[in-house]
């Protein structure tokens, strides 16, 4: 764990808390405050902005697809530029897709053992040059932990939210046989959920092949597959 940059300041452990203990300063104060999460992996408040980190959601298909098979060196400039809260909107949301977490945390830790070892090699250089230097390298070294954090909480969400489904999944089928559905019926119920689960683990191909079964009928696409469609075409350029 990073040591807090800032000790003095009240911590906690959740943004929620951070969150309750906001509204109770407000009532106080005039000046509003903000959550933010800290390198020590604490919650504080701040006067400031945060930053408005990308969201999965805004990610399209054809992105998240890229990010998933683009070599190394191109996935780590992404990581990079996103640490620097840079880079290209749609492909820092893509890092944040649940099927792009596991890969983002790879890149993640490794760039965080290469700060950590440069930081090791110079810690002797008391030059004006090196003091530099390693105020530089200690920054970009907690922005990588803040984005560590970050990367842990969505994939512990998302590991939450998927076994949230699973049990929904498994009372819906005791709810339907207890109401004494038919064997039949069930088959039906099981393939409707293999459907969505395909499609949601697969959803950027799903939506290429909507886009492309219109287009080849001649069909009109409808607003809510446009987005997809631009997309088709962001990816092609």
């Amino acid at each position: 764990m990073t040591a807090c940059p800032n000790p003095t300041k009240s911590r906690y452990a959740t943004r929620a808390a951070a969150e309750s203990a906001c509204k109770r300063v407000a009532l106080r104060v005039e000046d509003p405050l903000s959550p933010y999460e800290c390198v020590c992996t604490w919650w504080h408040l701040t006067k400031r902005q945060p930053e408005q980190l990308p969201r999965a959601v805004d990610a399209p298909g054809p992105v998240v697809e890229r990010l998933m098979v683009i070599p190394d060196i191109d996935f780590r400039e992404i990581v990079v530029a996103d640490v620097r809260s840079a880079g290209d909107p749609e492909e820092r949301a893509a890092l944040r897709h649940r099927r792009i977490l596991k890969r983002w945390r790879q890149h993640l830790g490794q760039l965080m053992t290469d700060v950590e070892q440069q930081l090791k090699e110079r810690r002797a250089d008391k030059s004006l040059e090196g003091h530099d230097w390693r105020k530089k390298a200690t920054g970009h070294r907690d922005s990588l932990a803040l984005r560590v954090t970050e990367c842990q909480r969505l994939r512990a969400e998302a590991h939450e939210d998927t076994m949230r489904r699973d049990d929904s999944r498994q009372r819906d089928a005791e709810t339907a046989a207890a109401m004494g559905a038919t064997r039949k019926e069930l088959q039906r119920h099981a393939g409707e959920i293999a459907v969505h689960r395909l499609i949601t683990e697969h959803r950027a191909e799903f939506e290429r092949y909507i886009v492309e079964e219109y287009r080849a009928l001649g069909l009109e696409i409808p607003d809510r597959c446009a987005k997809w469609a631009r997309g088709q075409r962001q990816g092609a350029a």
